[in-house]
């Protein structure tokens, strides 16, 4: 039985893994340690509330609902989600972060209960959504604006990672020298249809390193 369980643990170690590493290649806030430990953690949880109480439940009169501890993980591990939700300047991020994590907890508790087929198949699931689905969502459902811009010279990676933090894909099509102290920059943008041109431009002029922009 020993042996049982710590393949349990190792299989829910490595499932969450997978899902981990596809977070942490897109530089998510979640990695592959946080999956893994959440794996580990609901199996182990899922194999103590199943049979950590064969011993007790031996004695007359005492009775106890096998699924009391495993239920509590649903619980905790929204705790565990909602702080990778931010709110930025009316952009939520973080949410299919906390979502795989919620998943990653139920395939844990899965695998600790046995039942590996199903947490194989819900792990290879939650891969597509997170990767087919997300090219999916970017190749039909965002918009495209090239955007022209004038940095100040040796801000290029700040000012990027800006633009991503606000919540827009950028990606850089040229970089070129333009006086001595800017920079100027063309790069697309992929956005969705609940954000206007405007608000684009407006949002990144409030960054003091872009001096000018405009759509190319």
């Amino acid at each position: 039985m020993t042996e049982e369980f710590l393949f349990r643990l190792i299989l829910a170690s490595l499932l969450g893994g997978v899902i981990g590493l596809e977070r942490q290649i897109r530089a998510k806030e979640a990695g592959v340690r946080t999956h893994i430990l959440i794996g580990i953690g609901s199996a182990m949880f899922m194999i103590v509330s199943k049979y950590g109480f064969y011993d007790v439940i031996e004695h007359t009169h005492i009775g106890l609902d096998p699924s009391r501890i495993a239920a509590q993980v649903v619980t905790g591990v929204g705790f565990l989600g909602a702080g990778n939700i931010l709110v930025q300047k009316q952009t939520i991020k973080g949410l299919t972060t906390a979502a795989d994590v919620w998943v990653t907890a139920a395939i844990g508790l899965v695998i600790g209960s046995g039942m590996y087929e199903v947490g194989i198949i819900g792990t290879i699931m939650a891969l597509i959504v997170l990767e087919l689905f997300r090219q999916l969502t970017y190749r039909f459902l965002n918009r495209h604006l090239h955007l022209r811009m004038r940095i100040a010279a040796g801000t290029t990676q700040v000012v990027l990672a800006w633009i991503t933090e606000q919540g827009y894909r950028i990606q850089l099509r040229s970089l070129a020298n333009d006086t001595s102290d800017c920079h100027v920059l063309t790069a697309n943008v992929e956005y969705t249809d609940a954000t206007s041109v405007n608000q684009i431009l407006s949002s990144l002029k409030e960054n003091t390193a872009i001096k000018e922009v405009s759509v190319a």
